[in-house]
């Protein structure tokens, strides 16, 4: 038993001490993306990015980040009278509502645009669609790391 005991607790070690420093090198390996915590989209983003899985690290200390991102986010609410009118003439309420984001990725060492997209989500319930657009643009920013190798 002593003997079962002693091998097992040495193999859990061994395990523990090889997967530890393969956790934190594929920390180190994933680049880094300043999100700016004052921007009003920088939280959606942050959760779009981790719910698409995008390989990166965010970060709010611009000195740590191989990049950053910079987004611009226009709305339109929609109207009301648009809304039913269209239910009226065609079945559907469409109020005309809007959300869009533009998303620069900017290489902090050489300072050029590496990745820039749009989205653009129509809401017609009128209420926000941050969510989606940013998961949108997480999304596309993926796609393009990995034809780019990373």
């Amino acid at each position: 038993m002593k003997k079962w005991l002693v091998s097992a607790i040495l193999l859990s070690t061994c395990f523990v001490a090889g997967i530890a420093p393969l956790a934190v090198d594929a920390q180190t390996s994933q680049p880094t993306v300043f999100l700016d915590p004052n921007s009003p989209f920088s939280a959606d983003f942050s959760a779009a990015i981790t719910k698409k899985q995008v390989p990166v690290i965010v970060t709010v200390d611009p000195t740590k980040a191989d990049y950053t991102a910079t987004f611009s986010v226009t709305n339109r609410p929609g109207s009301v009278v648009q809304g039913v009118v269209t239910q009226i003439t065609t079945g559907f309420y469409k109020s005309g509502a809007w959300d869009q984001a533009t998303m620069q990725i900017v290489d902090n060492h050489s300072k050029n645009v590496v990745f820039s997209y749009t989205c653009k989500k129509g809401n017609n319930a009128g209420d926000s669609m941050t969510t989606s657009v940013a998961e949108c643009l997480a999304k596309h920013w993926k796609q393009h790391m990995e034809k780019q190798g990373g």
